[in-house]
């Protein structure tokens, strides 16, 4: 399952977003978890295990509710498990992976906050083999098990991209919240 849903939001909401990122002080070199030090990208952690940047989990959620409101309010729950901001561009290696929850009924949310990000700079979404080109204001909804990717990125423009791992149904929710396992191997 892959669906992009357009115009979820203005451009300027991005811009304040990816303002706030870029003045933070906490982007970390953890990710892809296993990968070599120069495999590695920029990442900013705003929700995992807790709230990690009050600001932008604030932004985050604004952003979720209104790519729940434009999705049609069925493809998943506005409850974010876990949200981070990437920085990548031309030298940022391809990584090909799937995401690793345990449990079930998770949807992973994905759009580029760079607001004149061209599709000509690359950096598309890969899905069950296919490329697709996110415009800046619109959201890929996926199901994070199955391989994906960001194509390859040919420029030295920074591409920031937002990524939700959220719950799929109400179903879901609640088997979390009874308390099952749902810790998460890697992201």
């Amino acid at each position: 399952m892959v669906k992009i849903v357009d115009n979820c939001c203005s451009l300027d909401y991005l811009d304040t977003l990816k303002s706030v990122a870029s003045n933070s002080e906490s982007w970390n070199l953890k990710y892809p978890i296993g990968a070599e030090d120069e495999n590695r990208f920029l990442k900013l952690e705003i929700i995992n295990d807790g709230i990690k940047h009050p600001l932008l989990a604030g932004l985050a959620m604004g952003l979720l509710i209104q790519i729940h409101e434009v999705s049609g309010q069925d493809l998943f729950i506005p409850e974010i498990w876990q949200c981070g901001i990437s920085i990548k561009d031309k030298h940022t290696s391809n990584n090909i992976h799937k995401d690793h929850l345990k449990g079930e009924g998770f949807v992973k949310i994905l759009g580029i906050i760079t607001r004149d990000w061209e599709e000509n700079y690359g950096g598309g979404f890969f899905y069950n083999g296919t490329s697709n080109y996110i415009k800046p204001t619109s959201f890929c909804i996926f199901d994070p098990t199955e391989e994906h990717a960001n194509e390859e990125i040919f420029t030295d423009k920074k591409r920031f991209a937002i990524d939700f791992a959220v719950f799929k149904n109400e179903q879901s929710l609640e088997r979390w919240q009874k308390g099952p396992d749902y810790e998460k191997e890697t992201i």
